[in-house]
Parts: C-alpha cells; structure tokens; sequence
C-alpha cells in the first residue's frame, strides 16, 4: 500500500542543518508517510549521519547532481506518497501534530495544492527564536517548505526546471497550477533557516521577473518593487519627492 505522504530531503555538505530535520521528521505524530533523502555528495560528514539514520529512512541516495532542482526531481521519480512535501536540510515541521492536521482537513479530495504559513529562524545564532511569515498565495508569498501537493501535478505541468542559477523554479511551477485547486491551510507547516540562498537578494529579483511574466504584476509595479528595494525607505524618498516636483501632491 502506497504511503499517505513523501517527505523528501534535499541535503549537501549540511550535516549540523540535517539534524534538526532528521529529528522534526521522526518526531512527527502521523506516520503514514516515507522519508526520502537526497544528497548530492557529501564529504563533511552527512553521509554517515545519513547511514546512521537509515532506519527511518525509506530511500536514500548520495551522488553528485545539477543542483537543487535536478535533486528535487530525483526525489520525486522516487517518491510513491499521494503527496508530497519538500523539507531541505535546516527545515523543520512547525510542531509534532503538523501532518496529523493536514490529513484532518475536510476537503483534500477537492484540492491538489496546499500551501500554508511558517517560522523563519538563524540556527546559527538561535534555532529557538522564531519569526512568524503568513502565506498570501495572490502576493507570491509562497515556501515550497510549506506546500503539500498532490504528486499527480507533475504528471500534468512537469517536473521542476533545471536552468543554471535559477532558483524559483518550484515558484513558477506553482502559478501553473489552476486557482481552485489551490487551498490556504491557515497554520505554520514549517520552520526554516533564514540563511538559505533562496533569500539572496538575486533570487528576489528573479521572482519579480516571473510575476511579470506571468502578468501577476505590471512593468510600473515591477519598476517600483525593484527601485524599493535598491533604495532604503523608499516609500519615504518618493512621497518626498512627490512633495517638491509635482503640484498637485502639493495641493
């Protein structure tokens, strides 16, 4: 019988990030789910926390890739669960009973893409003191460390995209999936470092380009999200200049 769940683990050179998931995984109350963990080649010790660990672990697998997406789509041509979630080394449930209220939701039979809110954190500096971040699917404001979605997607709308530094791959193909078969699950699913280089100024920019290829914004808005975030208080310096040069701000 196939698992409820694919949890899938996407880990290089990471082993003290890799703990904190490895223990959030095997804490987890629901346990119709199998663990999956892809690594790319480790050398600093995360093989042998991996063998170490091969007990609760489904499948796993340790040689070179293409980079996180190439690993994300190993997983998946392995993965067998319904659905599917994507926990990268240093990411954690937001509690125990995460995966036990999801499969309580009512309408899962209706939707195939759930995506919810999550906790960043600094494990380096304090693993312990969290910073709540709430989902808003009509603002971009998705982590793939919260979404849960059907495996069956992919058969539809392909695997992730494997291009040279791109690293919003798993963005553009979730505005591919239709709007009602897109569900806000109102509770943190996830726990993530902040340090990751998905929050690298470059992969923002990235996600701005895609909104406007897929018309989610306009090239004004694109504009002025991008001058935003080159120039600190923006907002500030535009109604200031609004103020001195154009008349009717001044009315």
């Amino acid at each position: 019988m196939s698992p409820k769940l694919s949890i899938i683990t996407i880990v290089l050179n990471n082993k003290q990030f890799f703990e904190y998931t490895l223990k959030s995984v095997r804490e987890q109350s629901f346990k119709e789910f199998e663990y999956i963990v892809i690594d790319g080649g480790s050398t600093d010790g995360t093989l042998e926390l991996i063998k170490k660990n091969r007990s609760g672990i489904n499948y796993w697998v340790s040689e070179p890739d293409r980079g996180i997406y190439d690993a994300m789509n190993k997983g998946l041509k392995v993965a067998k669960g319904e659905w599917i979630i994507y926990l990268n080394a240093g990411d954690r449930f937001a509690d125990r009973n995460v995966l036990t209220s999801f499969f309580k939701l009512k309408n899962l039979g209706e939707v195939d893409f759930v995506f919810g809110n999550w906790y960043t954190c600094n494990l380096l500096k304090d693993p312990n003191s969290l910073f709540p971040g709430f989902a808003n699917y009509e603002k971009g404001a998705i982590l793939h460390q919260s979404v849960i979605y059907k495996r069956k997607l992919h058969n539809l709308y392909g695997n992730y995209l494997i291009t040279p530094k791109l690293i919003i791959s798993d963005y553009v193909f979730f505005l591919t999936i239709p709007k009602t078969k897109v569900f806000h699950f109102d509770q943190p699913i996830s726990i993530n470092d902040n340090t990751g280089v998905s929050t690298a100024p470059w992969s923002y920019k990235q996600k701005l380009a895609i909104d406007f290829v897929f018309g989610r914004i306009t090239a004004l808005q694109l504009a002025f999200l991008l001058l935003k975030f080159h120039i600190p208080r923006f907002d500030r310096y535009l109604i200031n200049y609004f103020k001195r040069n154009i008349s009717w701000f001044k009315k």
